[in-house]
C-alpha cells in the first residue's frame, strides 16, 4: 500500500474517532456512572460578594434583595 493511503486512512479514522467515537463513549459512560438515588436535602452554603463603593445608603437594601 501506498503511504498516501495510509495516512488518509489514519486521518479518516481520527476524524470519526473525534465526532462520533468519543463522544458515544462519553454518554456511555455517563449513563453508567449516573446515580441512583439523590439527596435533596443538601443544601451547600453560599457567599455572595457584592462589589461596592460609596454605596452606604443603599446597601442594605440590596442586601435585603440578595437574602431568601
Amino acid at each position: 500500500m501506498n503511504i498516501t493511503i495510509i495516512l488518509l486512512y489514519l486521518l479518516s479514522f481520527a476524524i470519526i474517532w473525534q465526532f462520533v467515537g468519543y463522544p458515544s463513549l462519553m454518554a456511555i459512560a455517563a449513563l453508567k456512572s449516573k446515580p441512583k438515588n439523590k439527596d435533596y436535602s443538601f443544601q451547600p452554603f453560599v457567599s455572595v460578594i457584592v462589589p461596592t463603593y460609596n454605596e452606604e445608603n443603599v446597601i442594605a437594601k440590596r442586601i435585603g434583595n440578595i437574602r431568601i
